[in-house]
């Protein structure tokens, strides 16, 4: 059996395929213009605002996060998926939470960008067990480099044996033409399932758009352009 599914973008239908095991399991481009509590438990310093700067990637309202702590949303996930997002990091770090428990039982992956006070152009590894952070950072591979204050993508790879793989690219990109840049192991095994996040601590801040989670693997339909079709409130599933 053949998942059908139409996303309406930009005024057109984009069609694609994918088997019945292979599907979107989260998504939220916060078009609501307020945070969805049925999604997020988030933290006192989420803000849903105006996308100000009108760039054609996002929609109409990002999620502002300016320091914090950690924000988990409501449901777990299982050991293996892809997660996507837009960030934008407007002082260095960007940081992401895959696997939570709770507040201090998590991973927590930041995207650390150039100019940043903490190993620019690195990826940060973390884990946080019984609240007590473990970090491992390495630099970006590929010669990747990337600004403040600009929007790009992100994907996540979560796989089992306890191994993530990050992967770049421009704000609006397909999935093919995001670079992998960074691949990480955690030898302590701690978490194999659980919520994903965000945390910005202190003055760190950033912002996001555009949050998909799927079953590995899954193919997107692109756009004219070879861009991710992101109008995620328009997909629609048939049997």
């Amino acid at each position: 059996m053949k998942l059908k599914i139409f996303v309406i973008f930009l005024g057109s239908v984009v069609l694609f395929t994918g088997s019945a095991f292979s599907k979107v399991i989260f998504e939220d481009d916060f078009e609501t213009g307020k945070l969805d509590k049925a999604k997020w438990v988030g933290a006192a310093a989420w803000k849903v605002i105006d996308n100000e700067e009108k760039e054609p990637a996002l929609g109409k309202y990002i999620l502002d996060v300016l320091g914090g702590e950690e924000g988990l949303g409501v449901d777990d996930f299982p050991e293996e998926f892809d997660y996507y997002a837009d960030f934008r990091s407007m002082n260095g770090l960007s940081g992401f939470i895959f696997h939570g428990q709770d507040a201090n039982n998590i991973y927590m992956h930041q995207i650390s960008v150039k100019d940043s006070a903490w190993t620019p152009n690195n990826t940060r590894w973390h884990r946080k067990v019984a609240g007590a952070y473990a970090a491992e950072p390495e630099p970006f591979q590929n010669n990747v480099t990337k600004e403040q204050q600009v929007w790009y993508r992100a994907k996540f790879e979560v796989r089992k044996g306890y191994n993530f793989k990050l992967y770049l690219g421009e704000v609006g990109a397909a999935p093919k033409d995001l670079i992998l840049v960074g691949n990480w192991t955690d030898t302590a095994k701690s978490f194999t399932k659980g919520k994903i996040g965000f945390r910005m601590s202190g003055t760190e801040y950033a912002q996001y758009d555009n949050v998909v989670v799927t079953t590995p693997n899954y193919n997107f339909a692109v756009d004219q352009q070879g861009k991710l079709a992101l109008t995620w409130g328009g997909i629609k599933t048939q049997n």
